[in-house]
């Protein structure tokens, strides 16, 4: 693993840890309260958190994994690892989804205890909701700062908790008014918002790993066709996650250039790219002839 790797690994796995405490404490404080209360909606939501904590031990598995340097066996490096991981994510909140939902209309079907609840709810769910607000912004910003697409998956995760616990304090404030079949509607609702959390993460993971285009190539062409020597570019091609994208290009240079100055041309070209795009980890180029009479950009 290099250096920058290392770093980066090490940052993220930091970020997840502390995360991971924050996302351990409302968890256990929602599912206690929901439990000893009998507030469906409360421990749904508890049960919610949880997985994020859960989620943060796989982010950091994966993270170390992801980067591992290239070898014989893997020689575009590890870095599907995090994406994977991410796509965990998806999955347990599908599965959660699932559990929440099926409780939730076995309490509405076959009523139990009604909840019996006090004033304690509330503050529980006003203080998981600031420290849920406050995971969110961390995460997001770091996984912008890092390139992390774990990261920003589990930012996403955790703004849906931030809705979700919004509702929940509305519902408890009906069920205190009498309307106590809200808790097990509100379940429902969770589970809902749960599950589309799952599919919007496995939805924006999946493109990475289906190896979507990366970036626009008309972004490519227009950092490109400033290089020095470059006449054209064509078949433009990007695919990787943040922070480790692979380009692969062709590129017409001055026809008249030696292979000493069209190499130097090449590398340009690859400076350029890395340059302008951060995320980039690689590019391929195949250089060309331009036609003659064809204009390019004067060499320095």
């Amino acid at each position: 693993m290099s250096e920058s790797e290392a770093s980066r690994a090490r940052a993220v796995s930091r970020v997840l840890l502390l995360t991971m405490g924050l996302n351990l404490l409302v968890a256990l404080g929602k599912i206690a309260y929901g439990h000893f209360s009998n507030a469906l909606s409360v421990r749904a939501d508890g049960f919610h958190s949880l997985t994020d904590a859960t989620n943060n031990v796989v982010g950091i598995v994966a993270v170390r994994l992801a980067g591992r340097p290239a070898d014989e066996g893997h020689p575009y490096g590890h870095a599907k690892f995090e994406l994977l991981a991410a796509g965990l994510v998806g999955l347990s909140l599908l599965a959660m989804a699932y559990d929440v939902l099926r409780g939730a209309l076995e309490g509405l079907l076959h009523p139990g205890v009604l909840p019996n609840l006090d004033a304690r709810v509330f503050v529980v769910l006003v203080v998981t909701l600031a420290i849920n607000m406050w995971v969110a912004s961390y995460e997001k910003r770091m996984g912008e700062k890092l390139d992390s697409p774990f990261l920003s998956s589990d930012a996403a995760h955790t703004r849906s908790d931030i809705l979700v616990t919004l509702g929940v304090v509305l519902t408890m404030a009906l069920v205190e008014m009498g309307y106590s079949k809200l808790d097990g509607v509100a379940a429902i609702v969770i589970g809902g918002f749960i599950g589309w959390a799952g599919i919007d993460v496995l939805r924006s993971n999946l493109r990475h790993l289906a190896d979507a285009r990366a970036i626009e190539p008309a972004l490519v062409e227009k950092i490109v066709c400033q290089v020095a020597g470059v006449a054209s570019t064509h078949k433009i091609r990007t695919r990787g996650a943040p922070g480790s994208i692979h380009v692969d290009l062709h590129v017409q240079i001055a026809p008249h250039l030696d292979v000493v100055t069209a190499h130097r041309v090449t590398h340009w070209v690859i400076e350029a790219i890395k340059r302008e795009f951060p995320g980039v980890k690689d590019v391929l180029v195949h250089t060309e002839p331009a036609a003659e009479g064809q204009k390019y950009n004067p060499l320095p």
